[in-house]
């Protein structure tokens, strides 16, 4: 069941974090709109995925909601490490971000069709979140000018999101062919995809607890009282 949901159940868990606490630091909303977007997209996907027989024919495919996440989260995430005052002046990080959001356009307007899984798709994803997120912990480790605390949620989103797409590279580089050639192999690979997500998923709800600022209902409880 943990498995089956492991693309819902962690984001959650962080927005539920999200629901009771504010948070501190600057353009904490992009990571906000992050989890609450995705969670949406992962909770219809895994609902037609489990439930495809109940589903009407016109809505069973979720291949549009898979293309999707794989072009709105390179697009928040890298928006959010590139308003970082640390990586500001790297020239690179925001060719890589055009050039993939480019690639986007050209990749659904002339290669392939949205409503089909693109595996193009989840490669580019990967290999822009994987630049964004080394290039951050490599700037972190060299360049003490402005320094982050340990407790910044940068470090939690780029941890989470490094892990994560460091896994699903290679599954999902050879996911296809193995599905045609070793089912119970492909299943293994998928399930170690789901527990990626999981921790993802919990790496970010625990950024988000750690910045958290306030209670956000304090002043009811307060009243209450």
């Amino acid at each position: 069941m943990l498995i089956k949901w492991s693309e819902v159940w962690p984001l959650a868990v962080a927005l539920t974090i999200l629901f009771f606490f504010t948070q501190k630091g600057e353009h904490t909303s992009i990571i906000i709109w992050l989890i609450i977007i995705t969670l949406i997209f992962h909770t219809a996907a895994t609902i037609i995925s489990l439930y495809t027989y109940k589903i009407p024919e016109q809505f069973k495919n979720n291949n549009i909601l898979y293309n999707l996440i794989a072009f709105i989260k390179p697009l928040l995430v890298g928006l959010y490490i590139l308003k970082l005052k640390q990586l500001k002046t790297l020239t690179y990080l925001r060719i890589v971000y055009v050039v993939f959001i480019l690639f986007t356009i050209v990749n659904f307007t002339f290669l392939e069709n949205i409503f089909t899984y693109s595996t193009h798709m989840v490669i580019a994803e990967s290999i822009v979140l994987l630049i964004f997120t080394m290039t951050f912990f490599l700037n972190s480790m060299i360049d003490d000018e402005i320094p982050l605390p340990l407790n910044h949620p940068a470090y939690f989103l780029c941890t989470a999101t490094g892990i994560f797409e460091s896994i699903n590279f290679f599954i999902y580089l050879f996911i296809f062919p193995v599905f045609y050639t070793n089912q119970d192999f492909a299943d293994l690979l998928m399930n170690i995809s789901g527990v990626a997500f999981i921790i993802y998923g919990l790496i970010l709800a625990a950024g988000l607890f750690y910045n958290r600022h306030e209670f956000r209902f304090k002043k009811a409880v307060l009243q209450n009282e």
